[in-house]
């Protein structure tokens, strides 16, 4: 099989920021851990597209994908690119009636990158799963969507307290990728969202224009990033990755597996990683190795 990761995996937040490594200095450590594709972040597109086209096939990584708010310019970008996908990574939304205008705007982007041949999708977080009217929040979104994939994030899915596989086949043919990440707890979704009434700027996220901002400022989101996840509650969210396949585990991988076998596509794989259980490398190389012998 063929797994890919995202170059957030590589800096988290400092990837987000543009503080890390290079872009083509990602894309050498990525294909060095055996990995076959990479999912982008905005502030990669920061780079020439024709670069990052020569960067891929020096280093003989598929470009998959990107975490972005869906724009017109970055879905041009990303076809460019041979992509399949752009996938709004989160935003706020507390309840049905928000859930269903979610759906309704993402269906809007969908038609939007029809003409360019790429899928737009969502990604979930664990506060997705919060119940509302009978239903999870991301149940009220596919339910009002047609034309909008999903990018499930299996590790929060089940840290939220849903079955990754029972998702996957209710929504068939509607799931365009996953992200692996592994879960040993279930903490329920969390207390009730935050409304998209309290999103600000353009809802693209805090980290999606980054380049106007000056290194300083830069760096002080960083130290405010780290001193959260540095606390208690930050480490809670956390501490609950673990190796892939190992027996603390609450993740199926192969039975996702045979649920995304169900759908009329073939959906793609991206590792990410927040959490490292031993150096970071060593990790998503062990990462990819596992998938690779024991999923199929």
């Amino acid at each position: 099989m063929k797994v890919n990761i995202g170059t957030y995996s590589f800096g988290g937040i400092e990837s987000y920021l543009g503080l890390g490594p290079t872009l083509l200095e990602k894309f050498q450590t990525i294909k060095s851990l055996g990995y076959d594709g990479v999912e982008l972040l905005p502030v990669d597109l920061d780079n020439d597209v024709e670069d990052i086209k020569k960067w891929a096939a020096e280093t003989g990584l598929e470009i998959v994908s990107i975490h972005a708010k869906p724009t017109e310019d970055i879905v041009k970008k990303m076809a460019a690119l041979g992509a399949k996908a752009v996938i709004w990574a989160g935003t706020d939304f507390c309840d049905k009636e928000e859930a269903i205008a979610l759906a309704k705007e993402l269906d809007q982007m969908a038609e939007m990158a029809e003409p360019y041949g790429i899928k737009i999708g969502y990604h979930n977080h664990s506060k997705e799963f919060y119940m509302d009217e009978g239903l999870p929040l991301l149940a009220h979104v596919m339910e009002n969507s047609s034309k909008c994939y999903l990018q499930l994030d299996c590790g929060w899915a089940m840290n939220a307290g849903t079955y990754p596989p029972s998702f996957i086949r209710k929504y068939k043919n509607r799931i365009a990728a996953i992200h692996v990440k592994e879960n040993c707890r279930v903490q329920g979704p969390g207390p009730k969202p935050a409304s998209a009434k309290d999103v600000k700027g353009d809802g693209a996220g805090p980290f999606a224009h980054v380049k106007e901002l000056p290194l300083e400022e830069r760096q002080k989101m960083l130290d405010n990033f780290n001193a959260m996840s540095n606390s208690p509650e930050g480490k809670k969210r956390f501490e609950v990755q673990c190796k892939l396949g190992a027996p603390e585990s609450n993740l199926d991988y192969q039975e996702i597996k045979n649920a995304l076998d169900e759908q009329d596509f073939e959906a793609f794989w991206v590792v990410e990683r927040e959490n490292f259980y031993t150096d970071h490398d060593t990790c998503l190389k062990e990462d990819c190795a596992w998938l690779k012998a024991n999923i199929h």
